[in-house]
């Protein structure tokens, strides 16, 4: 007794084009590059990691330091503006954290490639690794880790990140076979 399967000529061209693809094609790059790109973004609007972690709110120095300075923040017309100003640039203020300039936030590129994607942001201030010392913080200049990237300390992606992206790989190899 034998079986003959029937059908495979079509599978067999359709793993051949993969083959040649080598990968997928740029706009799938570029598309995945904008789901990291709208992750990071998330996170400056939420003020939390993209784990869900929530920032620590700026220090009173550099509430300050925006406002003017301790003159210019506290008084108004020869008045104490303590309200007001914990209003602005306390916990929960009405001033976002890391949106100074929106350098930071707002500045991200995508560069897709024929096999990869890179989402990048050069921001510095006066050649200070900005966005560095944010994601990770410094202890010699007191600035607390307010990470953004949705990448773990491990190197791995956020986890509903890591399943939208591999859903759209799903869906973009599957149309390959319709």
């Amino acid at each position: 007794m034998s079986i003959k399967i029937e059908g495979l000529a079509l599978i067999e061209t359709k793993l051949k084009r993969l083959k040649e693809l080598n990968g997928l094609d740029k706009s799938a790059f570029d598309t995945i590059g904008n789901m990291i790109k709208n992750k990071i973004e998330l996170s400056f609007e939420r003020e939390a990691s993209p784990f869900g972690e929530r920032w620590k709110p700026i220090s009173a120095n550099t509430a300050l330091k925006y406002a003017g300075g301790r003159k210019k923040a506290y008084y108004k017309n020869g008045r104490k503006q303590t309200k007001a100003f914990l209003g602005k640039y306390g916990a929960g203020g009405s001033k976002k954290i890391l949106r100074l300039s929106g350098d930071l936030a707002d500045n991200w590129h995508i560069k897709a490639a024929k096999n990869s994607v890179t989402v990048s942001n050069n921001s510095s201030n006066n050649g200070f690794a900005y966005g560095l010392t944010h994601q990770f913080g410094s202890s010699k200049l007191n600035i607390p880790a307010r990470p953004f990237l949705p990448v773990d300390s491990n190197g791995e992606l956020e986890p509903k990140l890591k399943e939208n992206i591999l859903k759209f790989l799903d869906k973009q190899l599957m149309s390959d076979f319709k």
